[in-house]
């Protein structure tokens, strides 16, 4: 029993590390299912993709070119700065989504 009780004592402590991500995100509202998003010049993908409740994109501190595209078309474009921890929502015009 005192082995027991001597070798319970000599537990090692338990350590937990969190790293905290401080990258801004930026969502796309209202978006098509046919809209891509274009930032910086280079696709992302589908912009109905990065709703903010299934995903963001995480992109680099700065400031960046945001477009959205439909079918060829423009339908919306923003200079955007992002600070650190910020997570920016935009808006496409239009009915979106139901597309």
């Amino acid at each position: 029993m005192a082995g027991l009780l001597a070798l319970a004592a000599c537990a090692a402590p338990v350590t937990t590390v969190r790293t905290v991500d401080s990258s801004p995100h930026l969502a796309v509202q209202n978006a098509s299912s046919t809209a891509v998003l274009i930032v910086d010049g280079k696709s992302m993908g589908a912009a109905s993709a990065y709703d903010g409740a299934k995903q963001v994109l995480t992109l680099t501190t700065g400031t960046h070119q945001v477009e959205v595209q439909d079918q060829g078309q423009r339908i919306y474009a923003e200079t955007i700065y992002l600070g650190d921890a910020i997570t920016k929502t935009i808006t496409v015009p239009g009915t979106g989504g139901g597309r």
